[in-house]
């Protein structure tokens, strides 16, 4: 492992802990290189910031997390995420309490938004409005899963996403059925799926 890894390894580490201990708006620079022995040289080395950090811990062990579960259907790859972050909820719980530009919050609809986008590629395809679904979608997950957390995780990430899927696919349901009921009492013959909403 190059020398710059095992730096950034290590920084995570120590960032990890602290926001195990306190909340991450009194985590200073000095806090978690006091932890691992290094100089603030060397963080700013490698990082802008502590949310620059965070960051980086999330792109790194979410992508490695769920690149396992990438080839999977959709509901399956929300699944290992809404598990990934049951997993290290201590963590991004706190994350998720600071809001505002830099923040992790902000950082994981960057990501979310291209992920989904192309997890969807087959239903999306060349749909000119293929970015408003994603970020559609991608806002939905964050603010669920934020929610979630926020309130102590208490469902377990399976009963969890149960609930997120039968209130995704009832909803739908519901969409269809009222759309085919005002397609009969207009004289439609049926619900067409393509049609503007």
């Amino acid at each position: 492992m190059p020398d710059s890894n095992i730096t950034k390894k290590a920084l995570s580490a120590a960032m990890k802990e602290l926001m195990a201990e306190r909340p991450m708006e009194k985590i200073r620079i000095g806090d978690i290189v006091e932890r691992c022995n290094m100089n603030r040289q060397s963080f700013y080395y490698h990082f802008k910031d502590k949310y620059d950090l965070v960051n980086w811990i999330f792109y790194t062990e979410f992508f490695a997390d769920i690149q396992r579960s990438f080839d999977k259907p959709g509901w399956e790859l929300i699944e290992r995420m809404c598990q990934f972050f049951y997993d290290n909820r201590v963590f991004y719980t706190n994350a998720l309490q600071v809001r505002g530009q830099n923040s992790f919050s902000e950082y994981f609809n960057e990501v979310m938004h291209p992920l989904i986008l192309a997890h969807f590629d087959d239903i999306f395809a060349d749909d000119p409005d293929r970015d408003f679904y994603a970020s559609f979608l991608s806002d939905s997950i964050r603010v669920t899963i934020t929610r979630w957390l926020l309130e102590g995780a208490k469902l377990p990430p399976e009963r969890f996403m149960e609930l997120l899927k039968k209130a995704v696919t009832g909803l739908a349901y519901k969409i269809v059925m009222e759309e085919e009921q005002d397609h009969s009492n207009e004289g439609g013959s049926s619900f067409d799926s393509n049609k503007k909403v």
